[in-house]
């Protein structure tokens, strides 16, 4: 629901009781309030705060959604004070200048809340002296599992006072401190965080940090005996070559990690070998890796799809390598690479300045292909060739769901085409995978009858 909406609800003399305008955005199991990029009026606040505070109805308020809506700290409070009392589970409030009394007041909230899961306070301007109370409070939390704090000014103060209060945290399993300007002394302390045999956390972002060499090797170095997170974000940290090689230690040791995120560093060719041959060689178990925006050239390229075709037991599913400055040789690497693997089932290639025969050898690439499925070569130098062989190639090769051809030399049509023959697949795809389920619940009630 829009805080339109609620007004309009509101002054029409609703009582809360579910009746709620058609435009209103509800999903089966929870009811969300969000307004964006405009001033809440205080009509829309008296309305917020009632619906906020209605139980009765048969989809109560789950969500409260509020991006740039000029609240400042005082409104801040007053929604604070009210979800005390609801059965609100998460809580964004977004490029709202909140300010240290808006954070004191949701500490308040998550001291007395058993219902608030999520709570995102990005780009608020936030200090580490804003966030102190906040994350003491959330040290003593049960309920709370997501923590979004990008966009702030915590700095490594900041990252200190998160390990302090998540030391003995058990329940949060999500947190985002992405441009925070936390550098490599932050750094230090979230590893200290992740070195902890109990750590919950299965998800952290950190891109745009300034954490450097020493930064990332921190961080590398405390994955290694990790057993618990699933994904780490550490794109655009001025992460060297020299990073790469305790980040290969890293990939060999860890056990649990699924998504690597290194895009926006400096890492070259020399960089990506050490990545590929002396990581992924030897991990079995990352689903997801990007490195888009390292400049590893058509050397680092090979050096990619060489480590990972030797490495036929690797898990990886997910490559990215748009703007890597590949070049059409690169392009042809990581095609030997699209035909070899086993898993691989997405590839983004795009803006490499790949050509029409770099395009050609991945289209065969793509027919001897076993695993993929999606392939993005938009922002290329393709033309007309080379789009016509990769549409005979996704027509012969019957896994393939999407083909990315935009800002290539060609023209709408082809890309049309494209889209039109994917769509029609992908339906017959639904319709094929629903008669098989009806045709296996009948074989299951044969049995049971």
């Amino acid at each position: 629901m829009t805080l339109r909406d609620a007004n309009s609800n509101a002054m029409a003399g609703s009582t809360g009781s579910g009746k709620i305008n058609p435009t209103a955005s509800i999903s089966t199991d929870e009811t969300r309030v969000e307004c964006a990029w405009r001033p809440i009026t205080p009509a829309e606040g008296d309305a917020l705060a009632r619906l906020l505070l209605e139980r009765a109805t048969a989809a109560p308020v789950r969500v409260v959604d509020l991006i740039d809506n000029q609240l400042g700290p005082l409104q801040a409070q007053r929604i604070a004070a009210v979800l005390e009392s609801s059965p609100v589970r998460e809580v964004l409030l977004r490029y709202n200048d909140i300010g240290k009394e808006g954070c004191d007041a949701l500490a308040s909230v998550i001291n007395v809340s058993t219902k608030l899961q999520l709570l995102d306070i990005r780009g608020n301007g936030l200090t580490a002296g804003c966030v102190r109370k906040l994350i003491k409070s959330i040290s003593m939390s049960t309920a709370l599992t997501r923590l979004g704090l990008s966009a702030n000014k915590i700095g490594e103060e900041g990252a200190a006072l998160l390990f302090q209060g998540l030391e003995k945290n058990a329940y949060l399993t999500s947190l985002d401190i992405s441009l925070n300007e936390i550098g490599p002394n932050g750094a230090a302390s979230i590893a200290k965080l992740l070195a902890l045999p109990a750590s919950p956390l299965q998800s952290v972002q950190m891109y745009g940090n300034h954490l450097g060499c020493t930064g990332i090797t921190a961080i590398a170095n405390a994955l290694q005996r990790n057993r618990c997170l699933r994904e780490i974000t550490l794109g655009n940290n001025n992460a060297t070559d020299a990073s790469t090689e305790a980040l290969a230690e890293m990939l060999r040791e860890n056990t649990t990690l699924e998504y690597l995120d290194l895009r926006l560093n400096t890492i070259t060719a020399v960089g990506a070998r050490n990545l590929a041959h002396d990581g992924l060689a030897y991990n079995t178990f990352l689903l997801s890796l990007c490195l888009s925006g390292n400049p590893i050239g058509s050397v680092g390229g090979d050096e990619i799809a060489k480590g990972l075709i030797m490495h036929q037991s690797s898990a990886l599913t997910r490559l990215d390598l748009s703007s890597c400055e590949l070049g059409p040789t690169g392009g042809m690497r990581i095609a030997s690479l699209i035909a070899a693997t086993i898993t691989l089932a997405e590839v983004n290639l795009s803006d490499n300045k790949l050509d029409d025969e770099a395009a050609v050898v991945l289209s065969r690439s793509i027919v001897n292909s076993i695993s993929i499925s999606v392939v993005d070569l938009s922002s290329n130098e393709i033309g007309e060739w080379g789009a016509s062989n990769l549409i005979d190639a996704t027509q012969l090769n019957s896994r393939m769901s999407s083909l990315v051809l935009h800002g290539n030399n060609i023209n709408r049509v082809v890309q049309k085409k494209i889209d039109t023959l994917l769509g029609e697949r992908l339906s017959r795809n639904r319709v094929e995978q629903h008669q098989a389920s009806l045709h296996h619940q009948q074989q299951l009630l044969k049995q049971v009858l």
